[in-house]
């Protein structure tokens, strides 16, 4: 087995398109387009602290490959394009500060 590990799942239809990155024991996040989770330690479940970015979430339509890489300690777990799942959320954020800021 190589050092980094790549694994494909199947298409995912009706969930919302992210991109998650856990590094071991020390925590991760995941970035979805309208909000922000960030967790420490090796277990997320319940210590999740979670940004909303804009409206409610959008379920994707089509169809999406969920991918998942391993290297080392390091897991990076994808439902979509994650450059476009970043640049959504960067959208949402954006969008999110100028309404504050025009309070």
């Amino acid at each position: 087995m190589g050092l980094i590990e790549r694994r494909e799942g199947g298409r995912v239809r009706g969930r919302e398109r992210s991109l998650e990155i856990q590094v071991g024991g020390l925590g991760g996040f995941e970035v979805r387009p309208t909000r922000f989770f960030l967790w420490s330690g090796q277990d997320r479940e319940g210590r999740e602290r979670v940004v909303s970015l804009g409206r409610a979430p959008r379920s994707l339509t089509l169809p999406r490959r969920e991918r998942e890489v391993r290297a080392g300690s390091v897991r990076v777990r994808s439902l979509g394009n994650p450059l476009m799942t970043v640049a959504l959320a960067g959208v949402h954020a954006v969008r999110r500060a100028v309404r504050e800021t025009k309070r």
